[in-house]
């Protein structure tokens, strides 16, 4: 299950980038990265995939191809790939941690459809002006909002509403104002990633992100997704639990 996390997690981090003007997306056997044209670690991601066979100049190209091009970024790693060796060569390239998040999946076969009363809020997005209003949202998490995050969703917001690529961006809704948001993002057939479910601070506390939640897993059930998987904050570890999800692997920031 570890893998299906990570196979997720790594097509989630390139595919739209790699359909985008003046975005770059850099694959090796043992490692991927980004370049969305934003000096933005929350979308110039290394993602590091194979800890066992990846070399130092491996990564010391990648850190070079950021440092070169004065960008920020972040280093992805899972437990499983993080060992001795990943470690002595980010010792030695002055990489640092900076975070920990749980990768959790849920067997959808054991989910049950949830009823909430606020699902009828949330929605499908199908046009740019939502989409971007949905960005705003996801801009919030930072103090100022963090304008690059605003700029990656007009730049890839064709690719995002190509129903092609099969993500679905959902919003929630508050007397008309978008407040909420996630994203449901499938690696194949069987698999659907969640992603940047994210409320507006002073809408938090009052059931809006249980109810997106559930509201995308009644979706990929009837879908015909078998698992959902994620990446939990410390704040979302409990409400992901309380539908099933279980803690499988943890995923590892480094910059």
């Amino acid at each position: 299950m570890h893998t299906v996390i990570d196979q997720n997690f790594n097509r989630h981090s390139w595919l739209i980038p790699s359909q985008t003007p003046d975005m770059k997306v850099f694959r090796g056997a043992n490692l991927s990265y980004v370049d969305s044209g934003l000096s933005c670690d929350t979308f110039n991601i290394l993602h590091i995939t194979n800890g066992r066979a990846t070399t130092e100049a491996e990564i010391r190209n990648a850190l070079g191809y950021f440092k070169q091009n004065e960008l920020a970024y972040c280093i992805w790693i899972s437990a499983e790939n993080l060992n001795e060796k990943v470690l002595a060569i980010f010792d030695k390239l002055g990489v640092k941690q900076q975070n920990l998040e749980p990768g959790m999946a849920l067997d959808l076969s054991m989910y049950r459809p949830v009823e909430h009363p606020l699902h009828p809020h949330a929605a499908i997005i199908e046009d740019a002006q939502t989409l971007a209003e949905y960005a705003q949202v996801i801009a919030a998490n930072w103090t100022p909002p963090d304008q690059n995050v605003i700029a990656y969703f007009q730049k890839t917001s064709d690719q995002y509403l190509d129903k092609t690529n099969q993500t679905i961006l959902l919003t929630y809704r508050h007397h008309g104002q978008v407040v909420s948001t996630m994203e449901m993002f499938p690696s194949d057939a069987q698999t659907i990633g969640l992603y940047s479910l994210a409320t507006l601070a002073a809408h938090r506390g009052k059931g809006i992100g249980t109810a997106l939640l559930t509201f995308a897993l009644n979706l990929a059930k009837n879908l015909g997704y078998q698992t959902a998987i994620l990446q939990a904050s410390e704040d979302g570890i409990g409400i992901y639990q309380k539908y099933g999800f279980k803690t499988i692997s943890n995923y590892f920031e480094f910059a």
